[in-house]
């Protein structure tokens, strides 16, 4: 089977935990040894390989995923989903030894969420079975999340894209990001596109402003974009920069809106369309999916993405794209 695009990452099972708690100074009061009542719960899959593949299909493409689970209830579940929406599983690794990433995630407390996350299977992903890199040769794009695995997988499939002529969107975690800008430099080299937030590209290149960060971090990939959560989201692509206003909406929950902004954004240059699509589509992605719970629930098709914007879309709101006239450094 053919892919237009793999993502590859961590899948989990998450639970969505509503409570009413106080906030001082950024954190989340709740005192040892209380026992607080929690207003709902409910569960959901997630993790970023299993949220962008869910996007990516219900965006038109042929989507294939790379992640692992175990074999129990919640990897079960994890490729019952999958399977349901549409998407190959073969590429998913089902582990003996080791459980399926769990994330618990506190959230309804009127500010950003909160979430606990247990690796499981994915930190193994090639060590108890291979690869299946024939398979994996059988695609046009990789999009690339975190999944907190050792360093040498993402090397491995970085490398093997490059060889194969695969083209490459990343979006790297905390786990890689760490590592400092001169360590990933290599990684990055084999990237096509480069997805960050405002906060993780501070960290890689030292800078506050947000063009400098981008400026930087071009000399490296092609195409670069960092969101910034209220604000927008920016791009640069060596020649133009873009920037995009954050459409209103009322927000239920944040978690996943990172996930739906890079399915939105990278399946339109997959198809060979504009930056300005682009961050438009990943811009619809997230806002729909952060005004309601869950990282899934309210991902857009095609069709939904055009309607959305036809209802949200303002003067304000539209893409602005000026010619980058200043170097970073």
């Amino acid at each position: 089977m053919a892919f237009d695009i793999v993502s590859i990452g961590n899948a989990t099972i998450d639970a969505f935990i509503c409570v009413d708690g106080k906030v001082k100074e950024g954190n989340l009061l709740l005192p040892v040894g209380s026992k607080k009542e929690i207003q709902s719960i409910f569960y959901s899959t997630g993790g970023g390989a299993t949220n962008t593949a869910v996007g990516f299909k219900r965006l038109g493409l042929k989507t294939g995923i790379l992640a692992a689970v175990g074999n129990d209830p919640g990897g079960k579940i994890v490729l019952r989903e999958l399977k349901k929406e549409g998407i190959s599983t073969r590429l998913i690794s089902r582990l003996q030894n080791y459980e399926t990433a769990y994330s618990a995630i506190l959230t309804g407390f009127g500010h950003d969420r909160i979430i606990l996350v247990y690796g499981g299977a994915i930190r193994h992903l090639g060590e108890e079975r291979q690869v299946h890199w024939s398979w994996l040769s059988q695609t046009k794009w990789m999009h690339i999340t975190s999944f907190h695995a050792k360093l040498e997988i993402m090397k491995k499939i970085l490398g093997f894209a490059e060889k194969k002529g695969i083209s490459v969107s990343f979006n790297p975690g905390m786990s890689e990001i760490s590592l400092g800008l001169k360590k990933i430099i290599p990684l990055l080299k084999k990237v096509d596109i480069l997805l960050l937030n405002r906060k993780e590209a501070k960290i890689l290149t030292k800078e506050k402003n947000v063009k400098k960060q981008l400026q930087k971090l071009q000399e490296i990939v092609p195409l670069v974009v960092v969101t910034e959560d209220k604000k927008g989201a920016h791009a640069f692509d060596g020649s133009f920069y873009y920037y995009k206003p954050a459409l209103n909406a009322k927000i239920a929950d944040t978690t996943g809106a990172g996930d739906a902004f890079h399915a939105g954004f990278v399946s339109q240059i997959v198809k060979g369309r504009s930056v300005e699509k682009a961050l438009n589509a990943g811009t619809a992605n997230a806002t729909s999916t952060i005004m309601h719970f869950g990282a899934k629930n309210k991902l857009l098709t095609q069709h939904g993405i055009e309607e959305f914007l036809e209802k949200h879309e303002t003067n304000r709101t539209k893409v602005k794209k000026n010619r980058m006239t200043y170097k970073a450094h």
